[in-house]
């Protein structure tokens, strides 16, 4: 037993080792398990030589499981993207679509109430204004003396103010409609959309991960964790 031994270290003495310099994207929030033992997050390593299993994940990508073979004596630089994971996709699109017709429900009502609102109070000016030029027509026509006068109020003045004073009210009615409806209509889609929630994203390449290393650790721990198995190398 201690001759086997002996001829065990003697083989991991002999080994040679070589750097590998990671080159991660996303920078900065990429981490790896390395040999299926240590979360780690270093760009460079000094590993023996030989394959080394990586596994690299980073929030809302997509895991890479690979193999880096480290040459001795040599740095190997390796260049890592992550893309984004499938899931992340469709929660992404989800909530531009959810963003998107929220918006639209809560404020073209409004819009189009704030808009009746005006059209209401605009038809209501004119409508008095028609009233008073009518009425002023119709005292005239009782006031004046002179038949020329007399004829053009009561073939085109009063037939004229009579005419606009309809078209007044009429689109005051149809204003003050359009308003109630746009004003209905704002309230019952806010309250609608009151209990519509927004999409919610599991990261499910997050607990894949996380259930290779066995860990749930934080960056702090993680650098203890590659403090410690670099320094047994």
């Amino acid at each position: 037993m201690l001759l086997g031994t002996i001829l065990v270290s003697a083989r991991s003495v002999a080994q040679s080792t070589g750097q590998v310099r990671l080159l991660m994207e996303p920078a900065g929030t990429t981490s790896y398990l390395l040999d299926n033992e240590h979360r780690m997050v270093q760009r460079e390593l000094n590993l023996l030589e030989g394959p080394h299993r990586f596994v690299f994940w980073a929030p809302e990508r997509k895991m890479l499981d690979t193999t880096i073979t480290v040459v001795p004596d040599r740095v190997t630089e390796v260049r890592i993207v992550l893309r984004y994971a499938e899931e992340y996709i469709s929660y992404r699109d989800d909530l531009r679509r959810y963003e998107r017709g929220h918006g639209l429900v809560r404020h073209v009502p409004a819009v189009v109430a704030g808009a009746a609102a005006i059209w209401a109070g605009a038809s209501l000016i004119r409508w008095g204004k028609a009233d008073r030029t009518l009425s002023d027509a119709e005292e005239a026509y009782i006031t004046l003396a002179d038949p020329g006068d007399i004829a053009d109020l009561k073939g085109k003045r009063i037939p004229d103010a009579k005419q606009d004073f309809r078209n007044a009210r009429a689109q005051f009615i149809v204003a003050s409609g359009v308003f109630a409806l746009s004003a209905g209509a704002t309230w019952f889609v806010r309250e609608r959309a009151k209990d519509r929630q927004p999409p919610t994203y599991e990261d499910k390449e997050r607990i894949r991960f996380e259930g290779l290393t066995g860990w749930n650790e934080g960056p702090g721990r993680a650098g203890l964790l590659a403090t410690f198995s670099l320094s047994i190398r």
